[in-house]
Protein backbone atom coordinates (compact mmCIF):
# COMPACT_ATOMS: atom_id res chain seq x y z
CA UNK A 1 0.00 0.00 0.00
CA UNK A 2 2.88 2.17 1.05
CA UNK A 3 4.70 1.44 -2.07
CA UNK A 4 2.05 1.86 -4.36
CA UNK A 5 1.44 5.59 -2.70
CA UNK A 6 5.12 6.54 -3.24
CA UNK A 7 4.79 5.18 -7.11
CA UNK A 8 2.02 7.46 -7.93
CA UNK A 9 3.68 10.39 -5.78
CA UNK A 10 6.77 10.26 -7.83
CA UNK A 11 5.49 10.07 -11.11
CA UNK A 12 2.86 13.21 -10.32
CA UNK A 13 5.99 14.90 -9.37
CA UNK A 14 7.90 13.43 -12.82
CA UNK A 15 4.66 14.88 -15.01
CA UNK A 16 4.16 18.37 -13.68
CA UNK A 17 7.96 18.21 -14.11
CA UNK A 18 7.47 18.07 -17.60
CA UNK A 19 4.52 19.76 -18.28
CA UNK A 20 5.97 23.12 -16.32
CA UNK A 21 9.16 23.31 -18.84
CA UNK A 22 7.17 22.40 -21.64
CA UNK A 23 4.85 25.93 -21.00
CA UNK A 24 8.28 27.13 -19.72
CA UNK A 25 9.96 26.99 -23.17
CA UNK A 26 6.77 28.39 -25.13
CA UNK A 27 6.92 31.32 -23.29
CA UNK A 28 10.85 32.00 -23.31
CA UNK A 29 12.04 29.78 -26.27
CA UNK A 30 14.72 32.48 -27.26
CA UNK A 31 15.91 31.55 -23.93
CA UNK A 32 15.27 27.90 -23.98
CA UNK A 33 16.81 26.99 -27.22
CA UNK A 34 20.10 29.36 -27.41
CA UNK A 35 21.43 30.74 -30.95
CA UNK A 36 25.05 30.01 -30.04
CA UNK A 37 26.63 28.46 -26.88
CA UNK A 38 28.61 31.99 -26.73
CA UNK A 39 24.75 33.37 -26.23
CA UNK A 40 24.12 30.76 -23.73
CA UNK A 41 27.60 31.83 -22.14
CA UNK A 42 27.39 35.47 -22.11
CA UNK A 43 23.29 35.36 -20.07
CA UNK A 44 25.15 33.11 -17.56
CA UNK A 45 27.45 35.64 -16.56
CA UNK A 46 30.60 33.01 -17.61
CA UNK A 47 31.94 34.62 -21.33
CA UNK A 48 34.10 36.93 -19.40
CA UNK A 49 35.97 34.79 -17.32
CA UNK A 50 36.35 32.14 -20.69
CA UNK A 51 37.40 34.98 -22.71
CA UNK A 52 39.94 35.68 -20.01
CA UNK A 53 41.32 32.21 -19.97
CA UNK A 54 40.90 31.89 -24.02
CA UNK A 55 42.75 35.44 -24.48
CA UNK A 56 42.93 37.15 -27.95
CA UNK A 57 46.25 37.57 -29.31
CA UNK A 58 47.68 39.98 -31.38
CA UNK A 59 49.49 39.34 -34.78
CA UNK A 60 53.13 38.16 -34.48
CA UNK A 61 55.69 37.92 -37.54
CA UNK A 62 57.59 34.70 -35.93
CA UNK A 63 57.76 32.37 -33.04
CA UNK A 64 60.38 33.90 -30.34
CA UNK A 65 62.50 31.59 -28.51
CA UNK A 66 62.05 31.79 -24.60
CA UNK A 67 65.93 32.72 -24.40
CA UNK A 68 65.42 35.79 -26.43
CA UNK A 69 62.10 37.21 -25.94
CA UNK A 70 62.38 39.53 -22.72
CA UNK A 71 59.47 40.77 -20.39
CA UNK A 72 58.73 43.64 -19.75
CA UNK A 73 55.67 46.06 -18.23
CA UNK A 74 52.20 44.41 -19.51
CA UNK A 75 53.34 40.76 -20.56
CA UNK A 76 50.68 38.74 -19.56
CA UNK A 77 51.95 35.75 -18.27
CA UNK A 78 50.14 31.91 -17.40
CA UNK A 79 52.20 30.29 -14.23
CA UNK A 80 51.31 26.67 -13.56
CA UNK A 81 52.02 25.11 -10.60
CA UNK A 82 52.36 21.29 -10.46
CA UNK A 83 51.50 20.10 -7.95
CA UNK A 84 49.41 17.18 -6.35
CA UNK A 85 46.53 19.90 -7.19
CA UNK A 86 47.40 21.73 -11.22
CA UNK A 87 46.97 25.51 -10.03
CA UNK A 88 47.53 28.08 -13.01
CA UNK A 89 47.31 31.54 -12.31
CA UNK A 90 47.19 34.85 -14.34
CA UNK A 91 50.15 37.07 -13.64
CA UNK A 92 50.85 40.73 -15.46
CA UNK A 93 54.55 41.90 -15.62
CA UNK A 94 53.62 45.48 -13.59
CA UNK A 95 55.66 48.90 -14.58
CA UNK A 96 58.18 48.40 -12.16
CA UNK A 97 59.17 44.85 -13.73
CA UNK A 98 57.35 42.12 -10.93
CA UNK A 99 54.67 39.86 -11.36
CA UNK A 100 52.80 38.64 -7.84
CA UNK A 101 52.24 35.34 -7.72
CA UNK A 102 48.85 33.74 -5.21
CA UNK A 103 50.60 32.08 -2.53
CA UNK A 104 54.25 32.40 -3.69
CA UNK A 105 54.66 35.93 -3.76
CA UNK A 106 56.34 38.52 -5.28
CA UNK A 107 58.76 37.88 -8.05
CA UNK A 108 60.81 40.05 -10.27
CA UNK A 109 61.49 39.79 -13.89
CA UNK A 110 63.09 42.53 -14.93
CA UNK A 111 65.50 42.19 -17.26
CA UNK A 112 64.76 38.86 -17.71
CA UNK A 113 64.34 36.20 -20.54
CA UNK A 114 61.20 34.00 -20.72
CA UNK A 115 63.58 31.16 -19.94
CA UNK A 116 65.20 33.10 -17.14
CA UNK A 117 62.00 34.12 -15.16
CA UNK A 118 60.97 29.90 -15.75
CA UNK A 119 64.28 29.23 -13.76
CA UNK A 120 63.93 31.64 -11.67
CA UNK A 121 60.10 30.46 -10.42
CA UNK A 122 60.88 26.57 -10.34
CA UNK A 123 63.50 27.53 -8.18
CA UNK A 124 61.20 29.68 -5.63
CA UNK A 125 58.48 26.87 -5.88
CA UNK A 126 60.96 23.94 -4.75
CA UNK A 127 62.27 25.98 -1.95
CA UNK A 128 58.41 25.71 -0.77
CA UNK A 129 57.77 22.18 -1.67
CA UNK A 130 60.62 20.09 -2.75
CA UNK A 131 57.73 17.71 -4.75
CA UNK A 132 56.43 20.60 -7.02
CA UNK A 133 57.33 22.34 -10.28
CA UNK A 134 56.31 24.64 -12.20
CA UNK A 135 56.13 26.73 -15.43
CA UNK A 136 55.78 30.39 -16.83
CA UNK A 137 54.01 31.39 -20.25
CA UNK A 138 53.50 34.15 -22.62
CA UNK A 139 49.63 34.39 -22.75
CA UNK A 140 49.64 38.01 -24.86
CA UNK A 141 52.91 40.02 -25.36
CA UNK A 142 52.85 43.45 -24.19
CA UNK A 143 52.52 46.63 -26.80
CA UNK A 144 55.53 48.72 -27.03
CA UNK A 145 55.68 51.80 -28.45
CA UNK A 146 58.61 52.22 -31.52
CA UNK A 147 60.07 54.93 -33.37
CA UNK A 148 60.67 54.81 -37.12
CA UNK A 149 62.65 57.31 -38.79
CA UNK A 150 65.23 57.76 -41.69
CA UNK A 151 64.99 56.78 -45.31
CA UNK A 152 61.24 55.20 -45.02
CA UNK A 153 57.99 56.26 -46.48
CA UNK A 154 56.21 57.15 -43.49
CA UNK A 155 58.17 57.91 -40.47
CA UNK A 156 57.06 57.79 -37.17
CA UNK A 157 55.42 56.64 -33.85
CA UNK A 158 54.18 52.98 -33.99
CA UNK A 159 52.79 50.70 -30.68
CA UNK A 160 53.57 47.23 -31.84
CA UNK A 161 53.34 44.19 -30.15
CA UNK A 162 57.01 43.25 -28.26
CA UNK A 163 57.26 39.47 -30.74
CA UNK A 164 57.33 41.46 -33.58
CA UNK A 165 60.97 42.02 -35.12
CA UNK A 166 62.71 45.15 -36.23
CA UNK A 167 62.06 44.32 -39.77
CA UNK A 168 58.53 44.00 -39.43
CA UNK A 169 58.64 47.45 -38.01
CA UNK A 170 60.79 48.77 -40.98
CA UNK A 171 58.16 47.20 -43.64
CA UNK A 172 55.54 48.89 -41.59
CA UNK A 173 57.03 52.15 -42.34
CA UNK A 174 57.66 51.62 -46.01
CA UNK A 175 54.14 50.87 -46.63
CA UNK A 176 52.92 53.45 -44.74
CA UNK A 177 49.84 51.45 -43.09
CA UNK A 178 47.34 53.44 -41.71
CA UNK A 179 46.74 50.82 -38.43
CA UNK A 180 50.11 48.69 -37.73
CA UNK A 181 49.59 45.43 -36.02
CA UNK A 182 46.93 45.58 -33.12
CA UNK A 183 45.15 42.99 -31.49
CA UNK A 184 42.36 44.44 -29.85
CA UNK A 185 39.63 47.03 -30.15
CA UNK A 186 39.87 50.39 -29.97
CA UNK A 187 43.93 49.46 -29.00
CA UNK A 188 45.40 50.97 -32.86
CA UNK A 189 48.36 52.30 -33.73
CA UNK A 190 49.70 55.21 -33.29
CA UNK A 191 51.08 56.26 -36.79
CA UNK A 192 52.17 60.04 -38.20
CA UNK A 193 50.78 60.73 -41.82
CA UNK A 194 52.11 59.79 -44.57
CA UNK A 195 55.27 62.01 -45.72
CA UNK A 196 54.65 61.21 -49.16
CA UNK A 197 53.75 58.59 -51.84
CA UNK A 198 56.22 55.73 -52.25
CA UNK A 199 58.52 55.61 -55.34
CA UNK A 200 58.15 53.29 -58.08
CA UNK A 201 61.60 51.82 -58.64
CA UNK A 202 62.03 49.02 -61.09
CA UNK A 203 62.45 45.18 -60.01
CA UNK A 204 66.59 45.59 -59.32
CA UNK A 205 67.87 41.84 -60.69
CA UNK A 206 71.15 42.01 -58.78
CA UNK A 207 70.50 44.02 -55.59
CA UNK A 208 67.48 42.85 -54.27
CA UNK A 209 66.35 43.65 -50.16
CA UNK A 210 64.44 42.29 -47.60
CA UNK A 211 61.99 45.34 -47.83
CA UNK A 212 61.44 46.21 -51.27
CA UNK A 213 62.19 49.18 -52.48
CA UNK A 214 64.92 49.99 -50.29
CA UNK A 215 68.48 49.41 -51.01
CA UNK A 216 70.41 46.52 -49.78
CA UNK A 217 72.51 49.11 -48.04
CA UNK A 218 69.88 50.58 -45.93
CA UNK A 219 68.53 46.97 -44.69
CA UNK A 220 72.03 46.21 -43.14
CA UNK A 221 73.19 49.61 -41.52
CA UNK A 222 69.84 49.98 -39.24
CA UNK A 223 70.56 51.95 -36.49
CA UNK A 224 68.97 50.96 -33.27
CA UNK A 225 68.70 53.08 -30.35
CA UNK A 226 67.42 51.52 -26.85
CA UNK A 227 65.35 53.46 -24.34
CA UNK A 228 68.67 53.48 -22.36
CA UNK A 229 70.73 54.85 -25.23
CA UNK A 230 72.69 51.84 -26.24
CA UNK A 231 73.42 51.96 -29.83
CA UNK A 232 73.82 49.15 -31.94
CA UNK A 233 73.28 48.28 -35.75
CA UNK A 234 70.66 45.88 -37.44
CA UNK A 235 71.55 43.84 -40.75
CA UNK A 236 67.76 42.62 -41.92
CA UNK A 237 69.64 40.87 -44.70
CA UNK A 238 71.66 38.63 -42.57
CA UNK A 239 68.51 37.77 -39.77
CA UNK A 240 66.70 36.91 -43.06
CA UNK A 241 69.31 34.61 -44.90
CA UNK A 242 70.96 32.92 -41.28
CA UNK A 243 67.67 33.49 -38.99
CA UNK A 244 70.13 35.58 -36.90
CA UNK A 245 67.58 37.29 -33.67
CA UNK A 246 70.44 39.37 -33.12
CA UNK A 247 70.74 41.18 -36.94
CA UNK A 248 66.94 41.21 -36.69
CA UNK A 249 65.91 41.80 -33.14
CA UNK A 250 62.52 42.02 -31.57
CA UNK A 251 61.23 45.49 -30.56
CA UNK A 252 61.46 46.95 -27.36
CA UNK A 253 59.67 49.96 -25.55
CA UNK A 254 60.95 53.27 -26.38
CA UNK A 255 63.17 51.97 -29.33
CA UNK A 256 64.09 54.05 -32.15
CA UNK A 257 64.55 52.40 -35.81
CA UNK A 258 66.93 54.91 -38.25
CA UNK A 259 67.08 53.49 -41.53
CA UNK A 260 69.92 55.27 -43.14
CA UNK A 261 69.73 56.70 -46.56
CA UNK A 262 72.47 55.38 -49.48
CA UNK A 263 75.19 57.13 -49.58
CA UNK A 264 75.06 59.35 -53.04
CA UNK A 265 78.98 58.11 -53.81
CA UNK A 266 78.29 54.19 -53.61
CA UNK A 267 79.19 51.84 -51.50
CA UNK A 268 81.04 48.74 -51.98
CA UNK A 269 78.83 44.97 -53.06
CA UNK A 270 79.17 41.37 -53.08
CA UNK A 271 77.80 39.63 -55.82
CA UNK A 272 76.46 36.17 -56.59
CA UNK A 273 75.48 34.26 -59.95
CA UNK A 274 75.36 30.98 -61.84
CA UNK A 275 72.78 27.98 -60.82
CA UNK A 276 71.52 29.41 -58.01
CA UNK A 277 67.66 30.16 -57.55
CA UNK A 278 68.18 34.32 -56.64
CA UNK A 279 71.27 35.61 -58.42
CA UNK A 280 72.06 39.09 -56.77
CA UNK A 281 74.19 41.64 -55.59
CA UNK A 282 74.48 43.21 -51.65
CA UNK A 283 75.76 45.92 -49.91
CA UNK A 284 79.17 44.42 -48.56
CA UNK A 285 79.70 44.30 -44.56
CA UNK A 286 82.67 43.10 -42.66
CA UNK A 287 82.73 39.62 -42.31
CA UNK A 288 80.97 38.41 -44.71
CA UNK A 289 81.39 35.02 -46.01
CA UNK A 290 80.53 32.84 -48.96
CA UNK A 291 77.82 30.87 -46.40
CA UNK A 292 75.44 33.82 -45.94
CA UNK A 293 75.50 34.83 -49.84
CA UNK A 294 74.74 31.09 -50.51
CA UNK A 295 71.75 31.36 -47.71
CA UNK A 296 70.52 34.56 -48.91
CA UNK A 297 70.29 33.36 -53.03
CA UNK A 298 68.19 31.15 -51.62
CA UNK A 299 70.66 27.81 -52.63
CA UNK A 300 71.45 25.98 -55.34
CA UNK A 301 69.47 25.28 -58.37
CA UNK A 302 68.07 21.24 -58.33
CA UNK A 303 69.44 19.34 -60.99
CA UNK A 304 71.62 21.94 -62.60
CA UNK A 305 74.37 23.13 -60.13
CA UNK A 306 77.57 21.70 -59.56
CA UNK A 307 78.81 20.95 -55.89
CA UNK A 308 81.27 23.71 -56.69
CA UNK A 309 81.42 27.54 -56.09
CA UNK A 310 84.28 29.94 -57.91
CA UNK A 311 85.05 32.67 -55.61
CA UNK A 312 86.57 35.67 -57.06
CA UNK A 313 88.29 38.07 -54.47
CA UNK A 314 90.09 41.08 -55.56
CA UNK A 315 93.92 40.72 -54.79
CA UNK A 316 93.36 37.54 -54.56
CA UNK A 317 93.91 34.09 -57.36
CA UNK A 318 90.09 32.37 -58.14
CA UNK A 319 89.25 29.66 -55.32
CA UNK A 320 86.87 26.61 -56.33
CA UNK A 321 84.86 25.86 -52.89
CA UNK A 322 82.90 22.26 -52.35
CA UNK A 323 79.99 22.63 -51.34
CA UNK A 324 78.01 19.50 -49.39
CA UNK A 325 74.44 18.05 -50.35
CA UNK A 326 72.70 21.62 -48.46
CA UNK A 327 74.68 23.93 -51.00
CA UNK A 328 76.60 24.92 -48.11
CA UNK A 329 80.64 25.37 -48.12
CA UNK A 330 83.10 22.61 -47.10
CA UNK A 331 85.31 25.42 -46.19
CA UNK A 332 84.34 28.84 -45.32
CA UNK A 333 85.29 31.72 -47.30
CA UNK A 334 85.55 35.28 -46.00
CA UNK A 335 84.71 37.68 -48.57
CA UNK A 336 86.00 41.27 -49.39
CA UNK A 337 84.37 44.32 -51.36
CA UNK A 338 83.99 43.66 -55.06
CA UNK A 339 84.00 39.74 -54.29
CA UNK A 340 82.04 37.41 -56.87
CA UNK A 341 80.80 34.53 -56.49
CA UNK A 342 79.44 32.00 -59.38
CA UNK A 343 78.31 28.56 -58.92
CA UNK A 344 78.56 26.94 -62.43
CA UNK A 345 76.31 24.74 -64.31
CA UNK A 346 79.53 23.69 -65.50
CA UNK A 347 83.36 24.50 -66.13
CA UNK A 348 83.72 27.91 -67.33
CA UNK A 349 86.51 29.64 -69.17
CA UNK A 350 88.10 32.66 -68.00
CA UNK A 351 90.42 32.74 -64.36
CA UNK A 352 91.33 35.84 -62.52
CA UNK A 353 88.33 37.65 -63.95
CA UNK A 354 85.55 39.75 -61.48
CA UNK A 355 82.72 40.05 -63.32
CA UNK A 356 79.82 38.02 -64.93
CA UNK A 357 77.36 37.93 -67.53
CA UNK A 358 74.31 36.05 -68.43
CA UNK A 359 73.47 34.37 -72.01
CA UNK A 360 69.96 33.40 -72.77
CA UNK A 361 68.19 32.27 -75.88
CA UNK A 362 69.00 31.12 -79.30
CA UNK A 363 73.06 30.24 -78.50
CA UNK A 364 74.53 27.05 -78.67
CA UNK A 365 75.24 27.15 -74.77
CA UNK A 366 73.16 29.75 -73.11
CA UNK A 367 74.59 30.21 -69.84
CA UNK A 368 77.04 32.48 -66.95
CA UNK A 369 80.28 33.25 -68.21
CA UNK A 370 83.09 35.03 -66.33
CA UNK A 371 84.37 38.85 -67.93
CA UNK A 372 86.58 41.28 -66.71
CA UNK A 373 84.04 44.37 -66.91
CA UNK A 374 84.72 46.97 -69.17
CA UNK A 375 87.39 44.97 -71.01
CA UNK A 376 85.55 41.61 -72.51
CA UNK A 377 83.72 42.72 -75.65
CA UNK A 378 80.26 41.52 -76.77
CA UNK A 379 82.45 38.85 -79.81
CA UNK A 380 84.08 37.35 -77.50
CA UNK A 381 80.98 36.22 -75.05
CA UNK A 382 79.54 35.00 -77.77
CA UNK A 383 81.86 33.05 -78.77
CA UNK A 384 82.40 31.16 -75.71
CA UNK A 385 78.90 30.74 -76.05
CA UNK A 386 79.13 28.65 -79.25
CA UNK A 387 77.52 31.16 -81.46
CA UNK A 388 74.10 31.92 -83.03
CA UNK A 389 71.72 28.93 -83.50
CA UNK A 390 70.52 29.17 -86.99
CA UNK A 391 67.17 30.25 -85.88
CA UNK A 392 68.78 33.24 -83.99
CA UNK A 393 67.07 36.71 -84.26
CA UNK A 394 69.98 39.16 -84.36
CA UNK A 395 67.61 41.92 -85.14
CA UNK A 396 65.93 41.43 -82.26
CA UNK A 397 68.45 40.69 -80.12
CA UNK A 398 69.54 43.29 -77.20
CA UNK A 399 72.08 43.47 -74.18
CA UNK A 400 69.99 44.15 -70.51
CA UNK A 401 72.16 46.38 -68.28
CA UNK A 402 71.48 47.13 -64.34
CA UNK A 403 70.61 50.71 -63.94
CA UNK A 404 73.73 52.67 -62.46
CA UNK A 405 74.02 53.01 -58.86
CA UNK A 406 72.69 56.88 -59.28
CA UNK A 407 70.18 56.03 -61.03
CA UNK A 408 68.68 52.86 -59.12
CA UNK A 409 69.01 54.93 -56.03
CA UNK A 410 65.69 57.03 -55.63
CA UNK A 411 64.82 58.35 -52.38
CA UNK A 412 61.57 56.62 -51.32
CA UNK A 413 60.02 59.75 -49.64
CA UNK A 414 60.11 61.86 -52.98
CA UNK A 415 56.89 61.66 -54.94
CA UNK A 416 57.40 59.84 -58.24
CA UNK A 417 56.35 62.79 -59.94
CA UNK A 418 58.94 65.31 -58.35
CA UNK A 419 61.54 62.82 -59.32
CA UNK A 420 60.44 63.42 -63.02
CA UNK A 421 59.61 67.43 -62.89
CA UNK A 422 62.78 68.15 -61.77
CA UNK A 423 64.47 67.03 -64.75
CA UNK A 424 62.65 70.06 -66.24
CA UNK A 425 64.09 73.16 -64.23
CA UNK A 426 66.60 74.13 -66.78
CA UNK A 427 64.34 72.64 -70.05
CA UNK A 428 62.97 74.92 -72.93
CA UNK A 429 60.93 71.73 -74.06
CA UNK A 430 57.50 72.66 -74.84
CA UNK A 431 54.51 71.28 -73.01
CA UNK A 432 53.96 68.46 -75.38
CA UNK A 433 57.48 67.71 -74.96
CA UNK A 434 57.13 67.46 -71.14
CA UNK A 435 54.19 65.28 -71.69
CA UNK A 436 55.66 62.91 -74.23
CA UNK A 437 59.05 62.81 -71.91
CA UNK A 438 57.36 61.16 -68.82
CA UNK A 439 55.34 58.74 -70.80
CA UNK A 440 59.18 57.75 -72.21
CA UNK A 441 61.01 57.96 -68.90
CA UNK A 442 58.24 55.66 -67.32
CA UNK A 443 58.66 53.23 -70.59
CA UNK A 444 62.32 53.30 -70.90
CA UNK A 445 64.59 49.89 -70.53
CA UNK A 446 68.14 49.69 -69.53
CA UNK A 447 69.43 48.51 -72.92
CA UNK A 448 73.01 49.03 -74.63
CA UNK A 449 73.31 50.44 -77.87
CA UNK A 450 74.32 48.12 -80.26
CA UNK A 451 73.62 46.60 -83.22
CA UNK A 452 73.65 42.82 -83.54
CA UNK A 453 73.57 42.58 -86.90
CA UNK A 454 75.92 45.50 -88.15
CA UNK A 455 78.56 43.45 -85.58
CA UNK A 456 77.80 40.04 -86.61
CA UNK A 457 76.99 40.16 -90.02
CA UNK A 458 78.68 43.27 -91.52
CA UNK A 459 80.88 43.03 -89.21
CA UNK A 460 80.94 46.72 -87.83
CA UNK A 461 83.63 46.47 -85.16
CA UNK A 462 82.09 50.01 -83.38
CA UNK A 463 78.97 47.64 -82.58
CA UNK A 464 81.20 45.20 -80.50
CA UNK A 465 80.77 47.04 -76.86
CA UNK A 466 82.66 46.37 -73.58
CA UNK A 467 80.44 44.76 -71.02
CA UNK A 468 79.84 44.99 -67.61
CA UNK A 469 79.23 43.14 -64.92
CA UNK A 470 75.44 41.95 -64.78
CA UNK A 471 74.90 42.52 -68.12
CA UNK A 472 71.73 40.27 -69.53
CA UNK A 473 72.69 39.20 -73.61
CA UNK A 474 69.43 38.32 -75.08
CA UNK A 475 69.29 36.30 -78.08
CA UNK A 476 65.25 35.26 -79.47
CA UNK A 477 64.84 32.77 -81.65
CA UNK A 478 63.46 34.28 -84.93
CA UNK A 479 59.85 34.17 -85.29
CA UNK A 480 57.93 32.31 -88.02
CA UNK A 481 55.16 34.65 -88.81
CA UNK A 482 54.89 38.19 -89.53
CA UNK A 483 52.02 40.38 -87.44
CA UNK A 484 49.67 42.37 -89.53
CA UNK A 485 47.04 44.43 -87.79
CA UNK A 486 44.99 47.82 -87.33
CA UNK A 487 42.73 48.50 -90.29
CA UNK A 488 42.72 45.14 -91.97
CA UNK A 489 40.03 42.43 -93.00
CA UNK A 490 41.96 39.87 -91.74
CA UNK A 491 44.40 40.78 -88.86
CA UNK A 492 46.68 38.39 -87.09
CA UNK A 493 50.00 36.64 -87.88
CA UNK A 494 50.94 35.96 -91.55
CA UNK A 495 53.61 33.22 -92.50
CA UNK A 496 56.79 34.78 -93.48
CA UNK A 497 58.12 34.98 -96.86
CA UNK A 498 61.43 36.05 -97.75
CA UNK A 499 61.86 39.29 -100.43
CA UNK A 500 58.68 40.00 -99.64
CA UNK A 501 57.40 44.36 -98.97
CA UNK A 502 54.51 45.25 -96.60
CA UNK A 503 52.17 45.58 -99.46
CA UNK A 504 52.42 42.10 -99.98
CA UNK A 505 51.41 40.59 -96.30
CA UNK A 506 48.60 43.43 -96.04
CA UNK A 507 46.92 41.63 -98.77
CA UNK A 508 47.37 38.22 -97.39
CA UNK A 509 45.79 39.63 -94.06
CA UNK A 510 42.55 40.69 -96.29
CA UNK A 511 43.63 44.13 -97.77
CA UNK A 512 42.63 47.34 -96.06
CA UNK A 513 39.88 48.01 -94.21
CA UNK A 514 37.38 50.58 -94.74
CA UNK A 515 38.53 53.01 -92.60
CA UNK A 516 42.32 52.64 -93.55
CA UNK A 517 44.72 55.57 -94.21
CA UNK A 518 47.08 53.63 -96.86
CA UNK A 519 49.78 56.67 -97.11
CA UNK A 520 50.52 56.28 -92.98
CA UNK A 521 51.10 52.34 -92.53
CA UNK A 522 54.12 51.89 -90.14
CA UNK A 523 56.52 49.07 -89.81
CA UNK A 524 57.62 47.67 -85.80
CA UNK A 525 61.29 46.56 -85.88
CA UNK A 526 64.03 45.58 -83.19
CA UNK A 527 63.85 44.71 -79.54
CA UNK A 528 62.76 48.35 -79.09
CA UNK A 529 59.80 48.16 -81.69
CA UNK A 530 60.81 51.29 -83.38
CA UNK A 531 58.29 52.41 -85.95
CA UNK A 532 59.60 52.72 -89.66
CA UNK A 533 57.64 53.79 -92.86
CA UNK A 534 57.70 51.17 -95.69
CA UNK A 535 60.19 52.79 -97.67
CA UNK A 536 62.54 52.54 -94.41
CA UNK A 537 61.81 49.27 -93.34
CA UNK A 538 62.37 48.05 -97.35
CA UNK A 539 62.00 43.87 -96.94
CA UNK A 540 60.57 43.06 -93.99
CA UNK A 541 62.23 40.68 -91.42
CA UNK A 542 60.45 37.90 -89.55
CA UNK A 543 58.82 39.01 -86.33
CA UNK A 544 58.30 42.19 -87.92
CA UNK A 545 54.83 44.04 -87.21
CA UNK A 546 52.53 45.69 -89.73
CA UNK A 547 50.01 48.28 -88.84
CA UNK A 548 47.67 50.23 -90.71
CA UNK A 549 45.97 53.12 -88.67
CA UNK A 550 42.73 54.94 -89.59
CA UNK A 551 41.95 57.90 -91.35
CA UNK A 552 42.49 60.76 -88.99
CA UNK A 553 39.02 61.63 -87.47
CA UNK A 554 37.73 65.19 -88.22
CA UNK A 555 35.17 67.01 -86.40
CA UNK A 556 32.16 68.02 -88.76
CA UNK A 557 32.60 71.62 -87.82
CA UNK A 558 36.32 71.51 -88.66
CA UNK A 559 35.09 69.48 -91.92
CA UNK A 560 32.96 72.70 -92.85
CA UNK A 561 35.81 75.28 -91.63
CA UNK A 562 37.68 73.27 -94.14
CA UNK A 563 35.55 73.58 -97.52
CA UNK A 564 34.48 77.06 -96.62
CA UNK A 565 38.05 78.43 -96.36
CA UNK A 566 38.34 76.24 -100.06
CA UNK A 567 35.86 77.93 -101.26
CA UNK A 568 36.75 81.18 -100.27
CA UNK A 569 40.37 80.46 -101.73
CA UNK A 570 38.10 80.15 -105.34
CA UNK A 571 36.55 83.09 -105.25
CA UNK A 572 39.45 84.68 -104.20
CA UNK A 573 41.21 83.39 -106.95
CA UNK A 574 38.72 83.89 -109.54
CA UNK A 575 38.25 87.59 -108.02
CA UNK A 576 42.18 87.84 -108.98
CA UNK A 577 42.16 86.63 -112.23
CA UNK A 578 38.96 88.63 -112.79
CA UNK A 579 40.90 91.68 -111.74
CA UNK A 580 44.38 90.62 -114.21
CA UNK A 581 42.17 90.05 -117.34
CA UNK A 582 39.70 93.23 -117.27
CA UNK A 583 43.13 95.08 -116.49
CA UNK A 584 44.71 93.54 -119.37
CA UNK A 585 42.10 94.74 -122.05
CA UNK A 586 41.70 97.96 -120.76
CA UNK A 587 45.59 98.45 -121.43
CA UNK A 588 45.36 97.06 -124.67
CA UNK A 589 42.55 99.35 -125.88
CA UNK A 590 44.60 102.76 -124.97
Amino acid sequence: MLLSASRRLFWSVVYGSLWSSLLWAQESPKTFFPQSVWQSLEEAGTLSTLRETIPELPAADHVVPPEEYLLGPGDVLLVHILAPVVQTHRAVVSATGDILIPRIGMLSVRGMSLAQARKELRQLVLQRNPSASADVQLAIPRRVIVTVTGYVRAPGTYILPGNVRVSTAVRIAMQGEQAAVSGGKGRGAVVAPLVSSLQEIGVQEWEPSSIPPLPSYCVRNIILRSADGRLRTADLERGRAMNDLVADPTVSEGLEIVVPAPPPEGYPTISIGGAVRRPLRVAYRAGDKLSFLLRLSGGLKEGSAEPAALVYIPGQPPRRVGLDTAGMPLTEVELLPGSVVIVPERPVAGSGLRGMVRVVGSVLHPGTYVIEPRRTRLREVIHQAGGFTPAAALAYAYIQRVPPQELATVDPRIPSEVGLYSRFLYSDLRLEDTVRYILDMRLQRSLVSCDFVALFQRGDLSHDVPLEDGDVIVVPQASPHVYVWGQVRLPGFVPFEPNQIPEWYIQRAGGYGVGADEKRVRILRGPARHWLEPKEAGIIQPGDEIYVPRRLDVPAWAQQQTELQLYTVLVGAASTLTFIVTTIINLLRR
